[in-house]
């Protein structure tokens, strides 16, 4: 079979020859660094596991477990002025995602906390030990402990004008979204834009990274997607949001906390990566690429991610 039939045949329906199930479940681990820039500061990892379960309405739900942690740009034994704080956070989440062919939402309810119960200090520390990496020593002036509430809310809207198949089995598609989040971690609005082009694309057309309301399962359907064939493809997204509270540079709500430096309203972010699909395991290795969170920072953020997908 040629390349371009593979790609080009219509998915075996129920009763046909070949048809499969879609899977019901999907585990995913994203990971995030900034040593993939070789730096160290400010938003310096973030980790996310999430499992996602598909109904029989075609709908979803599913639970997460986050971990970020913040450090400022230099080693010191507390915190530094004009930097941003030592902070952390552990948060578990529940969500339920409405799926269509056209658009979609996905929302999430996250309970969480900060201090020394986010076990930041704890998972910075070992990380840099078992690599022999430099240790950071102001955890003792992290933003302290506390228990938060977060509601974050994102609508995917497909954008059929753009969306391409080639007679050599090549695609395109893309994904406009907005967000707004409102809760003690964070209280923010945007909006997206995400673009794909590749073999045999996979239902993931939102942006693949550590974000709230974002779980291995799209929102948006792709019936002509055939998960027992290779795909692969690009992708490139920007987001920019308002952003009105962020706990990691406004401390919490209950105890005091001396803030180090004054957060940018207006933020943006940029992702790019490759993502890799066959046999229900999904590979992708990307990087994020974000404007100012604070005045002072001394340099625009740049984080690697990596996440890895089963789904049966």
């Amino acid at each position: 079979m040629s390349a371009a039939a593979m790609y080009m045949n219509p998915v075996p329906q129920p009763g046909e020859e070949g048809y499969r199930p879609r899977p019901k479940h999907y585990f995913r681990l994203t990971a995030e660094n900034d040593s993939a820039f070789n730096r160290d500061g400010n938003y310096t990892s973030g980790v996310r596991l999430d499992y996602t379960r598909r109904m029989a309405n075609g709908d979803a739900w599913g639970l997460s477990l986050t971990q970020d942690i913040y450090t400022p740009e230099i080693h010191t034994d507390g915190n530094v002025y004009g930097q941003q704080a030592y902070a952390g956070l552990l948060a578990l989440g529940v969500g339920y995602m409405f799926r269509g062919e056209n658009m979609g939402c996905s929302t999430e309810l996250l309970l969480g906390t900060t201090g020394n119960p986010s076990l930041a200090r704890y998972s910075q520390n070992s990380l840099h030990d078992g690599f022999g990496l430099d240790s950071w020593d102001g955890w003792a002036a992290q933003v302290p402990a506390e228990a938060m509430v977060q509601l974050t809310t994102r609508q995917d809207f497909r954008l059929p004008f753009l969306e391409f198949t080639t007679a050599s089995g090549w695609q395109t598609d893309a994904l406009f979204y907005t967000r707004a989040e409102v809760g003690a971690m964070m209280i923010s609005g945007g909006a997206g834009f995400c673009f794909r082009v590749g073999r045999n694309l996979p239902p993931t057309g939102d942006i693949i990274g550590n974000q709230r309301a974002t779980y291995a399962l799209s929102t948006i359907e792709r019936p002509e997607y055939k998960r027992e064939a290779l795909s692969y493809y690009l992708t490139t997204s920007f987001y920019t949001a308002y952003v009105a509270r962020d706990f990691a540079i406004d401390g919490g709500i209950v105890h005091h906390f001396d803030q180090t430096c004054s957060r940018v309203p207006w933020q943006t972010q940029a992702r790019v990566g490759i993502g890799v699909s066959y046999q229900g395991i999904d590979y992708f290795l990307g990087g994020l690429f974000y404007s100012q969170r604070y005045r002072t920072q001394n340099w625009h953020g740049r984080v690697g991610t990596f996440s890895l997908t089963w789904s049966w």
